[in-house]
């Protein structure tokens, strides 16, 4: 992680990192570090069926951050040997997840003082970007989150990514982050265990139509992987001939930069802009319930 610690983001980019199967970081303009699932251990393998394919990138304790999220309390994505040595060598961090993933949290010592319940339909702000909190179709209280990045004294408009968690395809999610208009969709592809297939993750991109999508949630275990081209193959019948979708596959452990200025306009500018009327008109609408984390990570939740 490093290097996506190091690098300096442009305004309207945001840097990515796979770290494998579901987990991924992200850091936008303003510098703020998000990870997303963090599966660093062998900790599935327990019986001997589920050995890494890929080697863990970072040590926990050696992950720098300031914000973990975790989707649900599947032990590749709420990791016993990950998340909570993530959290206690990050004790400013604020832990952001669902009420499963809370009470193992806090079972292996993180201090309920860290940790935020996240719960569909909360949109949880912080001073460089608000994370919206929206459905999956996994485990009982499973979710994804839409990530809005602010762009504070810029011009630019602030990039909007889309990770879905584990889930399995419903027409519904595309219909529950369209005010946001997400800019990068990251979907899973391997159509096992409780995800959706390739083909249900091309025609979910084609619904969202984002300007960039990144396949998730194969190659890590050998019974639970799918070659990406086949989603490649299958995106390139979904989608419209006249779509700006590019999809990028990435290498375990690589950094990606999206950049707006490469891949943004056409029906994805559209789409940007009926979001930016829908959000802009949801915001004057809403209203605040308070400060529900600690004060030095300025959330708010409502």
């Amino acid at each position: 992680m490093e290097r996506l610690i190091k690098s300096k983001v442009e305004p309207g980019r945001v840097a990515i990192q796979w770290l494998g199967q579901g987990g991924f970081a992200f850091k936008a303009h303003a510098g703020d570090v998000i990870v997303v699932d963090p599966y660093l251990s062998d900790s599935a393998n327990s019986d001997g069926n589920a050995a890494r394919l890929v080697d863990v990138p970072v040590k926990p304790r050696d992950v720098v951050l300031d914000y973990l999220f975790l989707t649900h309390d599947h032990i590749d994505h709420t990791d016993p040997h990950s998340a909570p040595l993530i959290a206690q060598s990050n004790p400013e961090a604020l832990v952001i997840c669902p009420a499963s993933s809370v009470r193992l949290m806090t079972k292996w010592g993180v201090p309920q003082s860290q940790i935020q319940t996240a719960m569909p339909g909360q949109s949880i702000e912080f001073p460089n970007f608000t994370a919206h909190v929206v459905a999956a179709h996994h485990s009982e209280d499973s979710v994804g989150f839409v990530f809005e990045f602010n762009e504070s004294g810029s011009s630019a408009d602030g990039p909007v990514v889309y990770i879905t968690g584990d889930t399995e395809y419903s027409d519904t999610l595309a219909s529950c982050v369209e005010e946001y208009g997400p800019d990068v969709l990251l979907v899973p592809i391997n159509g096992k265990w409780g995800n959706m297939t390739a083909q249900q993750a091309a025609r979910l991109t084609a619904e969202i139509e984002p300007a960039e999508v990144i396949p998730m949630h194969y190659g890590m275990f050998e019974a639970n992987t799918v070659d990406p081209k086949e989603f490649l193959s299958l995106l390139a019948t979904e989608l419209p001939s006249d779509t700006v979708t590019k999809a990028v596959v990435m290498k375990h452990s690589a950094c990606h930069t999206y950049c707006p200025a490469e891949t943004a306009g056409g029906r994805h500018g559209a789409k940007k802009k009926r979001a930016a009327r829908a959000n802009a008109a949801r915001k004057g609408h809403e209203h605040h319930d308070g400060v529900r984390s600690p004060a030095s990570s300025g959330a708010r939740a409502h």
